[in-house]
């Protein structure tokens, strides 16, 4: 049992840095690191410090420093095309999970789990999951897999609309490899929670029988979520969300060959801004008529403040949008897929409007930018349900009745 007279003592090992909280995945991770600090835990963080998702420790504030006590090494996860080759034709491991085994990361993780006794040791996504061995070596602490997506998902379902047959059969190998990882992980963890109900019942199929709970990604509403005075403009089409992630290529691709020509064509004076970090070559190079290439936007809340429609055409993918989830707190008109709105509470109409076809993209744009009132109802109406649901502190306290449960 927990001694109650002293602060749980949390580890939390992340895949990238949490802060600063520029995408969807460093938000979900900094939230909960919030919600630790908020319930007066003693919290510690060891990071991945990749060249993808690099930040320089310097720069960080001295007071998230002391409130995480962080730490973070750097690791390589450039894919190496001989290295993948070899994985493909020699092993049966994901080359995704093994690039992410680090021996100065293992040696960091020692060095703290031998110098500090943890109550909770949470690992964030699956691709941390080849330091459970050592996790259990020099801890007895809990262990406790949050899962953001179930990854395995996201590549059955790129694969499924994968034209390339050798693509799709590569795709198809990726995926399979992956469930195999994620199954050996669930089973080696103590405790697993997810950020959608969705994640949770595909768990519990695939036979895992752990203490599992469903906890969104909150949105920090001590941040500036003000919308009052804001020049928003209307009418006007964005994208936001990290451009280096397969998915999001794939739906701003999507939008642009099936969706922007009509809308465009009866809207000449619409502009379409596309804002994210890392850009691809082919959307550097992108040039048509109405369509800006932002790429990474210093603030991103006050990039989504200024602008009106966020489509969301995602077609494959798992766990949360956390985009969504801060498009709807900062007032904007979300159309989006099925997928795409998967695991957030909503209601098709009220609060978003769903779209599963060009045509349906093409008349919920429509019907945003000739109903003017009807914007203005979606966008207010998001805003209630994101505040009423997904505020950071209700999500911590049903974090902390989890974790407390699992003690």
């Amino acid at each position: 049992m927990h001694n109650t007279d002293k602060p749980l003592r949390i580890l939390q090992i992340c895949n990238k840095p949490p802060f600063p909280p520029k995408d969807g995945g460093a938000i979900g991770m900094h939230n909960v690191s919030q919600g630790f600090i908020d319930s007066g835990f003693d919290l510690h963080i060891l990071s991945v410090n990749s060249n993808k998702h690099f930040v320089d420790i310097d720069t960080l504030p001295q007071s998230y420093i002391d409130n995480t006590n962080f730490n973070a090494v750097e690791v390589d996860l450039n894919i190496k095309v001989f290295s993948a080759f070899a994985n493909l034709v020699f092993s049966k491991r994901s080359y995704n999970i093994e690039r992410f085994y680090n021996k100065e990361f293992g040696d960091k993780l020692t060095e703290i789990l031998e110098n500090k006794e943890f109550d909770i040791i949470q690992i964030e996504s699956i691709f941390l999951k080849d330091y459970i061995p050592t996790i259990r070596k020099y801890s007895k602490a809990k262990l406790v897999l949050r899962a953001p997506n179930v990854e395995f998902v996201i590549w059955n379902r790129l694969a499924q609309i994968e034209k390339s047959f050798l693509r799709r059969f590569y795709l198809n190998i990726l995926a399979k490899r992956l469930k195999k990882e994620e199954l050996i992980a669930f089973d080696k963890v103590d405790a697993i929670y997810t950020v959608t109900e969705n994640d949770i019942k595909l768990i519990k199929s695939l036979g895992i029988k752990k203490p599992i709970e469903f906890i969104p990604t909150g949105v920090d509403v001590t941040k500036d979520l003000s919308t009052e005075g804001v020049n928003t403009e209307y009418p006007s089409i964005f994208h936001m969300g990290a451009l280096d992630w397969l998915p999001n290529q794939e739906a701003v691709k999507w939008l642009l060959d099936n969706v922007w020509p009509s809308i465009y064509k009866e809207f000449p004076k619409l502009k379409f801004y596309i804002a994210g970090r890392r850009p691809p070559q082919w959307l550097k190079d992108l040039r048509i008529d109405g369509v800006e290439v932002v790429g990474e936007v210093d603030d991103a809340a006050a990039f989504i403040k200024s602008k009106a429609i966020m489509p969301v055409p995602l077609f494959s993918g798992s766990g949360m949008r956390v985009k969504i989830i801060e498009g709807m707190m900062l007032k904007k008109a979300i159309v989006s897929t099925t997928i795409g709105i998967e695991g957030i509470i909503h209601k098709d109409g009220k609060d978003v409007l769903i779209a599963n076809t060009p045509q349906e993209f093409i008349d919920s744009i429509r019907k945003l930018i000739w109903k003017e009132d009807f914007y203005k109802s979606i966008c207010f109406n998001a805003r209630e349900n994101a505040k009423r649901n997904y505020s950071n502190k209700v999500l911590a306290e049903k974090l902390n009745g989890f974790i407390s449960s699992i003690l």
